[in-house]
């Protein structure tokens, strides 16, 4: 009979542990941030503050009417399949201008939309980078001086756009416990 005593004891400290558990998770889960607006909101809009580069700000269109017939339909290929990954603002509004450059940056891109599912034909690939080289050729080496003006009111928005990122990070993050950091042994 002490057999089962002690077998009933472990089950009753099992039950204990597992009940101990659960209400310490109930009680962590209701220490989670306080619902209701923030309690100071950003300048900058959802999209600004998720661009991943400078480029991402700025416009995600051209104006591709005075452009020849062919790159038009590159341009239509270039905004159905770029568009699958990422802002079209993204390769607008980079400094890439060099058929090399833009060439070598497609075939990476090609091999991330071939994981998604997606298998980029040679003509459509051709059509995209004709449309590409032709673009930076008529935006950014003819228009060099209006180009990098951009560039520069991208960078500097894009800097602000971190500033703030890090700002409402600080804030949200100002009233939660800090992890202890580890002695090390050096004072």
């Amino acid at each position: 009979m002490t057999r089962n005593v002690g077998a009933a004891d472990g089950v009753v400290r099992i039950v204990t542990a597992v009940a101990g558990f659960v209400v310490a998770a109930a009680l962590l889960s209701a220490c989670g941030k306080p619902e209701g607006p923030p309690s100071s909101s950003s300048p900058l809009s959802r999209q600004e503050m998720a661009a991943k580069f400078p480029a991402d700000l700025g416009p995600a269109t051209v104006d591709v009417s005075a452009y020849p017939r062919e790159v038009q339909d590159g341009y239509r290929v270039f905004l159905a399949v770029c568009s699958s990954c990422h802002s079209t603002a993204r390769p607008l509004n980079s400094s890439l201008t060099s058929a090399f450059d833009w060439k070598r940056f497609v075939q990476r891109m090609h091999v991330k939309v071939e994981d998604r599912g997606y298998h980029l034909e040679k003509p459509d690939m051709k059509k995209i980078l004709d449309f590409l080289v032709y673009d930076a050729a008529a935006r950014k080496v003819k228009g060099r001086k209006d180009f990098e003006a951009r560039q520069k009111e991208l960078n500097g928005l894009f800097n602000d756009m971190v500033r703030e990122r890090e700002r409402l990070i600080s804030e949200e993050t100002k009233n939660l416990p800090k992890k202890e950091t580890p002695y090390v042994g050096v004072k």
